[in-house]
């Protein structure tokens, strides 16, 4: 039996084609083969050539910028691709913030959805947005993220004072402001809270290196898709103390991997609580590993299939 031919469409090399597409090109590999192409340099190709065409992250309309240079040097295939038949258009909405305003109440704020009408298929990354859109009447399927991180060697655990971070970019709906917030008032409670701002996508064993400087991970966002740095901190070990958003609820045991924060005084005490017993901190961190060690392939594998079918 041929494979199902399939065009995924990517904004930029960052983490979104490196943990959703080459992920869902390896996982559907038996039964679909992918192509991966820049969304503003698809128009060369020919929607009829594929299956499926998947938009993923912020695809789903053109800039001015690069409808511009899509019109300068391919009208045909802009003009092309503006017809493609619903049944093999499909889109994955890892983010809220594709389809709702950057606001603290935006579960409840009018989503931006004429850009979801022309797929006939619509995926989306967690519990809380498959919750959301379904209320909104759209119907979608959830496909998971996971982390593709080595999972660290539960011997290099030590009891060890509290080390801190997050990973973000300066985004309205990261909150930094908060984390701000945290690092100042834990400034004299733990060894060290850092922020790391920014998207570079780093080689592998570098990311993987910084993370195991670290043993817990702060996430501070009130509009996640995931957020997948959190999923990567379970796999090196590290304790997570979170908002409830995207997928969290998925990856944390309250009490058990990390904490659910819902204000700067509950991150603080969190924090001070597992600076007093390094003990509470070590066992947090083995569980974090037992946690990660599950990549979620079976079952995200089974949503794709799903999506794709």
């Amino acid at each position: 039996m041929s494979r199902r031919r399939v065009l995924f469409l990517y904004n930029a090399t960052d983490w979104a084609v490196h943990n959703v597409g080459r992920d869902w090109a390896a996982l559907a590999a038996a039964t679909h083969a992918f192509t991966l192409q820049r969304f503003g340099t698809h128009e060369a190709l020919d929607p009829a050539d594929f299956d499926d065409v998947i938009w993923g992250y912020s695809t789903l309309g053109y800039s001015g910028r690069i409808l511009l240079a899509s019109l300068l040097r391919r009208p045909a295939g802009v003009w092309r691709w503006r017809r493609v038949d619903p049944a093999r258009a499909c889109a994955v909405v890892q983010d809220p913030s594709e389809v709702f305003p950057e606001r603290r109440d935006w579960r409840s704020a009018a989503p931006r959805l004429e850009g979801l009408q022309r797929f006939g298929r619509i995926a989306v990354t967690s519990n809380e947005m498959r919750a959301v859109l379904e209320g909104r009447g759209l119907r979608v399927s959830q496909v998971g993220t996971r982390s593709l991180l080595p999972v660290r060697d539960r011997a290099s655990l030590a009891e060890e004072p509290v080390r801190a971070y997050t990973r973000a970019r300066e985004y309205p709906r990261k909150d930094l402001a908060l984390f701000h917030a945290i690092q100042r008032s834990a400034a004299t409670l733990v060894e060290r809270c850092d922020a790391w701002l920014g998207a570079s996508v780093q080689p592998l064993a570098d990311y993987t290196a910084a993370v195991d400087r670290y043993n817990c991970y702060v996430c501070t966002s009130w509009q996640e898709g995931g957020p997948l740095p959190l999923a990567d901190a379970l796999r090196r070990g590290c304790v997570a103390l979170t908002t409830r958003v995207g997928q969290t609820d998925e990856w944390i045991v309250e009490g058990e991997n990390g904490f659910f924060c819902a204000s700067e005084a509950e991150f603080v005490e969190r924090l001070r609580q597992l600076q007093r017993d390094p003990a509470l901190l070590l066992r947090m961190r083995r569980n974090a590993l037992d946690r990660g060690r599950d990549t979620g392939e079976a079952s995200v594998r089974a949503q794709l299939r799903t999506f794709l079918s």
